[in-house]
Parts: structure tokens; C-alpha cells; sequence
């Protein structure tokens, strides 16, 4: 089973990906704005299920190297993704893999030494770490109705028939 989706980028990396068929990089990013794309689920490809967010984090994008925005359309393939909603989200799923691979005190010695955007890169990739060794290829949080978030550990093999949907000017 597969699902469309959508995922926002700089123009020029759009053209490369699309030729290519698969992406450049994972989502941890910091621009120009001050806005930044948090991995919270660590390293992956994140992707969404509403092309006007997808085009908001586009712009983001494109700002950061002064290029045009992109929003790319592909097929994400569901199976394997551990599913998040709001009676399990992510508050949960964070808790549970830390306590399966850390004790208490390990644990609030690393919250004591981190700062709060080390923390949550930190037990991001826990939070990936976790799921790939439970057997899971990636993750799909549904938000509402409108917003469905997917990341995808192994974008290779999960995502295909990428192409351009929109370019935007900034």
C-alpha cells in the first residue's frame, strides 16, 4: 500500500532529486530565518501529507540559499511504519524508547548535561535506534485530519515516482 505525499525544498535541490529519484539529505536544518527543521524522530526523511505545508517548509528552504521554493509529490510506501496518533504520540514513543535502552539515572544525567535542542537530537536518533531494532522502516503521525507527518528511515526503498508539484517564488 502506498500513499501521496509531499515534501518541500530549495528549487535547485528539487531538480537534482527529481533526476535522481531519491533525496540528497535527512530533515535537521537550520535557516536563515531562525526557523528550524527539527529531526525529532532522528535522522530520515521527513514528509507530509498536505502539499501547503509542504510548501511552507519549502520556503524555509529556499531562503536559506536564496533560491526558488519546490514542492515535490512522491509515493511513500506504508508498510513497516510505526504508527503515532493522539492517544500515542510522540511524548510517548520518546518515553518508551528511552526507557527501553536507558536507566533512570543515565537518563537525567544526559537531560542535566544537554541543552533542550541537544536533548531533542539526542533522543531523536534514540527514538530511530529504537524503532529500526523493533523492525520498523519509519513512522506515520497523524496530526488531523489535514496533516499526516511520515518519516522514512529508509527513504531508498520507501519513497519512488518522486516529482515537481509547485515552484514558488520568495
Amino acid at each position: 500500500m502506498k500513499q501521496t505525499v509531499y515534501r518541500g525544498v530549495e528549487y535547485q535541490e528539487a531538480l537534482r532529486v527529481v533526476r535522481a529519484q531519491r533525496y540528497e539529505r535527512a530533515e535537521r536544518r537550520q535557516f536563515t530565518n531562525g526557523a528550524s527543521a527539527k529531526a525529532v524522530f532522528g535522522s530520515g526523511v521527513y514528509l507530509v501529507s498536505n502539499p501547503v505545508v509542504a510548501a511552507q517548509y519549502a520556503i524555509c528552504h529556499a531562503e536559506t540559499i536564496g533560491d526558488k521554493a519546490a514542492v515535490l509529490q512522491q509515493q511513500v510506501a506504508l508498510p513497516g511504519l510505526f504508527c503515532l496518533d493522539e492517544r500515542f504520540g510522540e511524548n510517548e514513543l520518546r518515553s518508551e524508547a528511552l526507557r527501553h535502552r536507558h536507566g533512570a539515572d543515565e537518563l537525567a544525567r544526559r537531560a542535566a548535561g544537554l541543552a533542550h535542542e541537544e536533548w531533542l537530537e539526542w533522543t531523536g536518533d534514540e527514538v530511530r535506534v529504537y524503532l529500526l531494532a523493533c523492525g520498523y522502516r519509519g513512522i506515520r503521525y497523524w496530526i488531523s485530519p489535514e496533516l499526516t507527518y511520515y518519516v522514512c528511515y529508509e527513504p531508498d526503498a520507501q519513497i519512488e515516482d518522486i516529482s515537481l508539484l509547485s515552484v514558488l517564488e520568495v
